[in-house]
């Protein structure tokens, strides 16, 4: 259909006139902006070059309420927010904004369906306009497979004719329903050469492939303290960009009403991955300028077959200290000398059950309201909290696997993720145990029994216990590490007809450091096991505590042990060392804090554990728990969702920013 200028200028009035709103770009103070039309607010920025924002906000907000609550003394009631969109038209998109929406889909859609995601989606419809030419020297839409001509891009394409015509082209059948009301000529025109020109205009800057491949050989290049020295972590490329995705979740009361919502945050910023042990696995912005890049140019594709950039430009243009994008891309992806490229990860078996959502809600972001039913002090900071749903007929039709996670809601003030620390063979409860460290389990530990929170899960894969059958089992755990371990020691001890010999190493900095101590004590006593104890101690540094003897920490293999006695001081990879459990028929769990990890699985392979046969579960910072909000994404994973379980192999061939 061929329209006229007149006939395109006035189209964004008879659309509002639908009761759409309509979303144009309007020239302000010198730029132009997209901003929703009104009487006072014309188009006027039309045809205009680029807005300095993109439209993303249309179906991905920059502050969404994902949950409604209400205190009721110490009762509490939650609701999921309301579900339904007044349409909006994008009028005037350039096609690196228009293919923004498509590219952002598979994300919000892969086995978790954001609804309030997908539900605006429905609601959006795009008119875009092609363009005739690059802004400027920082357009490199071409280079990552969008199209400046805009063919097939958003739901109607509007291409400029030299005679100041416009040839409006449906692309979907939204596209039909908006063209419906508008008059034009039906007119055959060839653009063919015109979308030519325009396509030649925007060279191709880099090579695509090569950076990909590039991306994983140079991990560990000085090329990123280059790149990133000028970076002021102000998250202004993150916020300007049309794909960039990152969220936060917070809760907000006013009085005894509050909300819980999605707000954009940024890789760049230095609490993105911190964790609530104070570990940071990209603690600088070399490390998260390289997550940035490789997110959108390496993990995304590979995991959703597109990247994660439309080649706008605004990063280039709005970044106040003047860092290049398309300057790191071209020298990342020139040509480099071969190297080993790490091996594809792929997240352990344990048949994942569904996601089970309370109630009938489609809200995937919804909890469990659980109930306090008994409280437990672990040590001076460490808290176990016994859960009972108090919908009984959620609580009867709630499984999980061991293994998996939860999120555990201090409702109004926000959500902490922690594992279920109990096995899914103990009916009836959940347990969770968390360290104070924060606003969340500063609030979590304020609750008594009778008191109300909320959880969502379980998220996550299993430990594979189905597989172990038959099979020796070596458990090794290091401080608050033993929670994420003790729901699949409990399963195994309840199921210990199926398993052979089960031996634990659990070390603490001090005796008053180990939790589960009445556990503890039961686990000792039982002789169908072995738990070996320890407590950090250095020889000659202090007189090591009653009853602890000493390791040979020069040599933990040449230490001997009293069978009978089993606590010693040292650390506990060279406790594991010590003991010499054998690696013949035997899996090894281990989970400690990263520096522990490291060494122990250096005893294990002394030992001679093949790093198939030792598991680990991966403590990532997580918000959302769905695989959506990026902060747990490492090389093309997403923790929460293929975790958090792994095999010491798989977590070998990660990316080593954990």
């Amino acid at each position: 259909m061929i329209l006229t200028r007149e006939t395109v200028e006035r189209w964004p009035m008879a659309l509002q006139q639908t009761g759409a709103r309509v979303v144009a770009p309007v020239t302000m103070n010198g730029h132009v902006e997209y901003r929703e039309l009104t009487a006072a607010t014309k188009a006027t920025g039309f045809g205009n070059g680029l807005p300095q924002q993109s439209p993303k906000a249309a179906w991905f907000p920059r502050s969404e309420p994902i949950l409604k609550f209400q205190r009721n003394g110490r009762d509490w009631s939650v609701e999921d927010p309301e579900i339904s969109f007044q349409p909006v038209v994008i009028f005037g998109a350039r096609p690196c904004d228009a293919a923004a929406r498509e590219i952002l889909a598979p994300l919000f859609g892969w086995d978790f369906h954001d609804p309030l995601f997908e539900q605006r989606l429905k609601t959006v419809a795009i008119v875009t306009l092609a363009c005739k030419g690059p802004v400027d020297n920082a357009c490199f839409c071409t280079s990552v497979d969008v199209d400046p001509a805009g063919e097939k891009s958003g739901d109607v394409v509007l291409t400029e004719l030299p005679d100041d015509r416009y040839l409006a082209e449906a692309c979907t059948d939204q596209g039909q329903r908006l063209l419906a009301g508008v008059s034009g000529q039906d007119e055959k025109v060839d653009v063919a050469e015109l979308r030519a020109r325009v396509r030649e205009s925007v060279p191709v800057r880099f090579d695509a492939a090569c950076l990909r491949e590039a991306l994983p050989r140079r991990f560990a290049d000085p090329f990123w303290e280059r790149a990133a020295r000028s970076c002021l972590g102000c998250g202004t490329c993150a916020f300007t960009c049309p794909t960039c995705h990152c969220f936060d979740i917070q809760d907000e009361m006013r009085g005894n009403k509050g909300i819980r919502q999605k707000n954009w945050d940024a890789c760049a910023f230095p609490l993105f991955t911190l964790h609530t042990s104070g570990h940071n696995p990209r603690p600088d912005q070399p490390s998260r300028w390289r997550q940035r890049l490789s997110h959108k140019f390496w993990y995304y594709p590979e995991k959703f077959g597109k990247m994660l950039c439309t080649g706008c430009g605004r990063c280039i243009r709005l970044c106040p200290s003047g860092m290049d994008l398309l300057d790191d891309l071209k020298e990342l992806s020139r040509e480099l000398p071969a190297e080993t490229k790490p091996a594809a990860v792929c997240a352990s078996s344990g048949g994942v059950p569904g996601l089970q959502l309370p109630t009938a809600s489609p809200n995937i972001y919804r909890p469990y309201l659980m109930r306090v039913a008994a409280v437990r002090d672990e040590t001076l900071d460490v808290r176990t909290l016994r859960l009972e749903f108090l919908d009984a007929k959620e609580g009867k039709a709630f499984d999980f696997r061991v293994g998996q996670f939860g999120l555990y809601n201090a409702l109004g003030e926000g959500e902490s993720t922690f594992c279920i620390a109990s096995s899914s063979t103990r009916k009836g409860y959940i347990e969770c145990t968390f360290r104070q460290a924060g606003r969340v389990t500063r609030a979590l530990r304020r609750l008594n029994v009778g008191d109300l929170m909320g959880f969502r899960g379980p998220y996550g894969n299993s430990f594979p216990v189905e597989a172990w059958r038959g099979k020796n089992l070596l458990f090794v755990a290091g401080g608050i590490a033993l929670p994420p371990m003790r729901s699949v020691i409990q399963y195994c001890l309840d199921n210990r007809q199926e398993y052979g010999d089960i031996i634990i190493v659990y070390g603490a900095k001090t005796w008053g450091d180990h939790v589960y101590k009445d556990e503890l004590a039961e686990w000792e006593k039982r002789p169908d096991m072995k738990l070996w104890l320890c407590i950090d101690w250095k020889n000659g540094e202090e007189p090591a505590e009653e009853g602890w003897h000493p390791l040979n920490m020069k040599s933990p293999g040449d230490s001997v042990l009293d069978p009978h006695h089993r606590r010693y001081t040292g650390f506990v990879p060279q406790l594991v060392e010590a003991v010499k459990p054998s690696p013949q028929n035997r899996v090894a769990v281990l989970c400690g804090p990263p520096i522990m990890i490291k060494f122990t699985l250096e005893s294990l392979k002394k030992l001679g554990y093949r790093s198939e046969d030792v598991f680990t579960t991966l403590e990532n910072r997580m918000k959302c728990g769905l695989g959506k909000c990026g902060r747990c994404n490492v090389g093309p994973l997403y923790i929460c969702k293929e975790g958090p379980v792994f095999t010491a192999g798989q977590v070998e061939s990660l990316p080593p920013d954990m």
